[in-house]
């Protein structure tokens, strides 16, 4: 088998921090000092902390009810993502964690190179799309978008063996498996199916509350895991989106060198 490494063509790998659940890189903003921050498949565009902006004298302008500030310069390890468009606004859940988290890395990186995130070697390596080859044991899955976010279709077979077929967004900002959204969940009937609760934080809604599903098996592409499943609770913030049926994160995501493809509409899995 020959390495995606060895076939990632002209760029060095960047190296990346592990807080278990999600993938952290250092990142400096307009050339500043390197800041920690989460590298995120689920953002539509890279987000920069309120305070990081303030301190930078960033130049904010109201947009679809954010703050955005534009002609941006992120540089990761070798390359710089120049005029980016990035959102402002408050990280206060991680400093909640009290966690050292100033940004996120969104779409912009996946749409500009082919990423292969190695989980085992807490390594981030980057090809131009037109130069990439994937190895030919991957497991290619075909991959649409929900605006500027990849979805995926994954077929989940419960363990009363009803199965359901749904359109999740991978999300690599996320730590959980895999989450179904508050209206999928509902018209399925698959709340009723549910035992034991838990939450998790959102960036832009606070705490949400969730439901384990008792789902045996996880089916995406010909590949089989046995991820925990969990749905929404109520339809508040992401939880009650319709435009993708569920997401699906990296605790299923981590048992796979994961390469992301926009370019040619693909997610490449290599077992582990």
């Amino acid at each position: 088998m020959i390495a995606i490494a060895a076939l990632v063509l002209l760029l060095a790998p960047i190296p990346f921090r592990w807080t278990p659940g999600q993938i952290e890189v250092q990142v400096s903003v307009n050339g500043g000092e390197p800041l920690w921050f989460v590298v995120d498949t689920g953002a539509d565009y890279s987000i920069v902390d309120a305070e990081v902006a303030n301190a930078l004298k960033l130049r904010r302008t109201p947009r679809v009810g954010r703050e955005f500030a534009d002609d941006v310069t992120l540089g990761i390890g070798p390359i710089e993502l120049r005029r980016q468009s990035v959102m402002v606004m408050p990280l206060d859940n991680f400093r909640k964690q009290g966690r050292a988290i100033r940004g996120l890395v969104g779409a912009d990186l996946f749409r500009t190179y082919a990423v292969t995130i190695d989980y085992q070697r807490r390594q981030l390596l980057l090809a131009q799309p037109a130069e990439f080859k994937p190895d030919p044991a991957a497991i290619g899955v075909p991959i649409t978008f929900a605006g500027r976010l990849p979805v995926a279709e994954v077929v989940l077979a419960f363990e009363d063996g009803a199965e359901v077929n749904a359109r999740v967004m991978i999300d690599t900002g996320a730590s959980q498996g895999v989450i179904l959204r508050y209206p999928f969940a509902s018209s399925h009937g698959l709340l009723e199916k549910g035992g034991g609760t838990s939450t998790a934080p959102s960036l832009a809604s606070g705490t949400l509350s969730m439901v384990a599903l008792p789902v045996r098996e996880l089916r995406i592409g010909s590949l089989r895991a046995g991820p925990a499943v969990k749905a929404f609770r109520q339809p508040t913030g992401s939880g009650g989106y319709t435009e993708t049926d569920g997401l699906l994160g990296n605790d299923v995501l981590r048992r796979f060198r994961v390469t992301f493809d926009y370019a040619h509409r693909r997610m490449l899995l290599e077992p582990l």
